[in-house]
C-alpha cells in the first residue's frame, strides 16, 4: 500500500510504494561506531542515483533539526522513500532534484541515509544550511510517550556526532535558523515540535540542555 508523506523540507505530499534497495553498508570511513543507546542503523541512497547522482563534498560544523511534518510515519518509512528516490523537489533552486537528509529518528531507531562527508537537500536549497551542516529529521507521533522518545533518540544522536566530527553546541541549529532566500528570507517553522510560535523557545533550550547532558 502506499504511503502519503512530506518532510519539513519537501513542502508537498510524496507517494510512495515497494521495495527499496539494499544499501545497507558500513560505517563511512570519517565517522566511528555511534553508541548502542542510539540504535543507528543504514539505509544509504545509492551512489550515482536519485539525490546523489550529483553530488557536494561536505565539511559539516553544523548540525541542523528539522521535524517530519508526518504524523505517527516511522524512520525506516522515511529512509526507504529516500532511498528510491520518491522526494522530489518541488523548487528550482534545489540542486540534485531530490530532497535529501544524513538521519531520520524515531522512538526505536536512528537510520542514516547519505554519507556525511555528502551534503543533504533540507535546509536553504543552495544557502550555507546545505552547505555546512548535517540534517537530522525527528519523526513525529501523537502518542506524547513515542514523541519524548524520539527526541531523546535525536538529542543522544546529535550528542554522538558532535564528539564525532567536532561541532559546538552553539553549532546545532533549527531549521528555523536558515533563512530561506529565495522566499523572502522566510524562516521556517521547522522543527515544529521543538518551536513555541514558530521560533525557539523554552522547548528548544531544553533540547539543547539534553544533549549537552548526553555530551
Amino acid at each position: 500500500m502506499a504511503l502519503a508523506l512530506a518532510s519539513c523540507s519537501s513542502h508537498r505530499i510524496t507517494t510512495f510504494g515497494g521495495r527499496a534497495p539494499d544499501t545497507r553498508v558500513p560505517a563511512p570511513a570519517n565517522q566511528s561506531a555511534a553508541p548502542a543507546s542510539i540504535n543507528l542503523q543504514q539505509l544509504i541512497v545509492p551512489p550515482g542515483r536519485f539525490g546523489r547522482h550529483i553530488e557536494f563534498p561536505l565539511h559539516a560544523t553544523y548540525i541542523t533539526i528539522h521535524s517530519t511534518d508526518n504524523r505517527n510515519v516511522g524512520a525506516w518509512t522515511h529512509a526507504r522513500g529516500m532511498a528510491m528516490g520518491n522526494f522530489r523537489a518541488r523548487t528550482k533552486w534545489n540542486r540534485t532534484g531530490y530532497m535529501t537528509w544524513h538521519f531520520t529518528v524515531d522512538d526505536q531507531v536512528a537510520v542514516q541515509s547519505l554519507p556525511l562527508n555528502i551534503q543533504g537537500e533540507h535546509a536553504d536549497h543552495d544557502g550555507p544550511g546545505n552547505r555546512t551542516s548535517i540534517g537530522i529529521e525527528i519523526c513525529e507521533f501523537r502518542d506524547p510517550r513515542r514523541q519524548a522518545a524520539a527526541i531523546d533518540r535525536a538529542a543522544r544522536l546529535t550528542a554522538w556526532l558532535m564528539r564525532d566530527q567536532g561541532i559546538a553546541l552553539d553549532h546545532v541549529v533549527p531549521h528555523y535558523h536558515w533563512p530561506q532566500w529565495h522566499f523572502h528570507g522566510n524562516q521556517k517553522n521547522c522543527p515544529r515540535i521543538l518551536l513555541e510560535h514558530g521560533r525557539p523557545g523554552p522547548r528548544w533550550d531544553a533540547f539543547l540542555q539534553r544533549i549537552d547532558s548526553y555530551r
